[in-house]
């Protein structure tokens, strides 16, 4: 069974991905591909806090129906 990993653990490999490009240090070949990386989880990290922000919506709404 193929696991997603969890907001957090991929909030926090994004983290990492921005700190080694920060540094500089980095080959620029390798700089494009954590940079690619990175845009990928950003966009990933979007799409799962508009699912939640919708979801905390939905719950308000519900609150506010009773």
């Amino acid at each position: 069974m193929d696991k997603k990993p969890k907001f957090e653990e991929q909030m926090k490999k994004l983290q990492q991905i921005v700190e080694k490009l920060e540094k500089n240090d980095v080959e620029l070949d390798d700089s494009i591909a954590l940079y690619e990386e990175g845009l990928k989880l950003s966009r990933e990290l979007k799409k799962q806090l508009s699912a939640f922000e919708e979801k905390i919506a939905k719950i308000n709404k519900g609150e506010e129906d009773e």
